[in-house]
């Protein structure tokens, strides 16, 4: 279902669709991380760098059908997953509602 589509639908942002993708992706982005580069993590490290952020990105893109800036992934990442999770939605719903403007504007 494309952006458009969803947002003839209903147009409120779904919270919870967007958190539970982000939260699936981290899960599967954490376990392919610890497989690809186990290591000791130092006080330098974030929790969740940049890397799985931009996976996350395009996790939500994918689920929701919409491109989202590349301005999303912070230099370095985030240092917990509840500050990235948190950030990541509040972002989403800012494209999300700027969409819905432009979508009912053009009816």
């Amino acid at each position: 279902m494309g952006i458009h589509t969803k947002i003839k639908a209903d147009p409120s942002f779904p919270i919870q669709e967007v958190e539970s993708c982000i939260r699936s992706a981290l899960n599967e982005q954490v376990e392919q991380q610890n497989i690809l580069r186990p290591r000791s993590t130092s006080a330098c490290d974030p929790t969740i760098d940049s890397l799985v952020v931009v996976e996350l990105i395009c996790a939500i893109e994918e689920t929701l059908g919409v491109a989202l800036p590349a301005s999303f992934a912070p230099r370095g990442g985030y240092e917990d997953v509840e500050t990235c999770v948190s950030e990541l939605v509040a972002e989403t719903r800012g494209v999300w509602v700027n969409l819905v403007k432009k979508e009912q504007h053009h009816e």
